[in-house]
């Protein structure tokens, strides 16, 4: 089974996440802040497949958590999001190693086909 964290500050918006994202067969973490999404990532990053990030979040944002994920594997695929980021924050975002910055609202069949379509190439299954 295939691991996910996110890290999402609105627990409706995550608890949205974590429900469809089960619904497709994965394990989901789910953390509330950027410290948190990197502690939880420093103690199972081997187990993650895929990392999505809220850029606006407490503590630590989106953005400085993924560098920080980024220097732990550099390899781990990350899609960010946001519902009130500018340009230069999802631009920034992408610059550090995000996959690519989704605005809030999305839609949910596109992150998980991305999703799918990152997991297949770099796990193979």
């Amino acid at each position: 089974m295939h691991k996910i964290l996110i890290a999402e500050d609105d627990r409706k918006f995550s608890a949205v996440l974590k429900d469809d994202l089960e619904d497709e067969g994965y394990a989901v973490d789910l953390c509330e802040d950027g410290v948190e999404a990197v502690l939880n990532f420093i103690a199972h990053g081997k187990d993650y497949d895929f990392v999505l990030l809220d850029i606006k979040m407490p503590k630590l944002d989106g953005i400085n958590a993924l560098k920080i994920i980024k220097r732990l594997n550099p390899k781990v695929p990350a899609i960010t999001f946001s519902g009130n980021a500018g340009s230069g924050e999802m631009a920034e975002s992408v610059k550090v190693g995000a996959i690519r910055c989704l605005t809030k609202p999305f839609e949910l069949n596109d992150l998980k086909e991305e999703i799918k379509k990152y997991i297949l190439r770099h796990c193979g299954v």
